[in-house]
């Protein structure tokens, strides 16, 4: 049975000898691994093309223990709007991987192997880690994974229940407690499946949350609330 890096090197070296496709790699970066069966002719090659380079990265990532930090940054990148196409995607800066999608973002350590943004990223995203690590002076209790994701799963049924089909338009919040900020819960669960048992800290009620772990850093935004 033929490897993933088989099956990709044939169709890589299909398109590029017998399409004259100069440009794959970068057209390989930003091409959305959909169905190949959706297409038809060469985007249907170039589109299994990008799936299977897809499915190397998670094969890596997971090899190397780090499957969860790739699901996490994979949900910020998805998450980040249309028209920011600098985030739509990792980045590398100074040897240290970031990806952002304007409500939280995580800088690791060691980059892993994930898409690239199609454009490059202009933000000064060392200056934005360093103030809020700098701000960020008062411990907050770091939430168990378990807890938090049955807190998500009761709170969305509980959310179908009252809100019927708007219930998706509604933020789960996760309150730190009296006198610490809130947060959008989902947005926590990533951060925290990437770093289980980073350090939270936290400035003022509007300042962004800061978390320190061994493989990196990450930044979350709180949620204004009316009361």
């Amino acid at each position: 049975m033929l490897s993933t890096n088989k099956i990709y090197q044939v169709v890589y070296d299909y398109l590029v000898s017998n399409e004259g496709i100069e440009n794959l790699d970068d057209l390989l970066e930003t091409w959305e691994a959909t169905d190949p069966a959706k297409a038809e002719g060469t985007p249907a090659l170039i589109t299994l093309c990008a799936a299977l380079r897809d499915d190397m990265r998670r094969e890596a990532n997971k090899a190397s223990g780090k499957a969860n930090i790739e699901k996490a940054m994979r949900a910020i990148i998805k998450n980040a709007p249309e028209h920011q196409r600098q985030l739509q995607g990792a980045f590398v800066r100074d040897g240290k991987q970031y990806a952002c999608d304007g409500h939280r973002a995580i800088r690791l350590n060691t980059p892993i192997d994930l898409p690239a943004a199609p454009v490059p990223c202009t933000t000064d995203f060392n200056r934005i880690f360093d103030e809020a690590r700098h701000n960020a002076t008062k411990p907050l209790e770091t939430p168990a994974l378990g807890e938090l994701k049955s807190y998500i799963k009761i709170t969305k049924a509980e959310y179908k229940a009252k809100y019927g089909k708007n219930a998706n338009k509604k933020t789960i919040l996760w309150d730190f407690g009296k006198d610490r900020p809130t947060v959008n819960a989902v947005y926590l669960l990533d951060i925290l499946t990437a770093f289980p048992d980073a350090a939270i800290t936290c400035g003022t009620m509007t300042a962004p949350l800061y978390f320190s772990h061994a493989d990196g850093e990450a930044i979350l935004l709180p949620v204004r609330r009316n009361d």
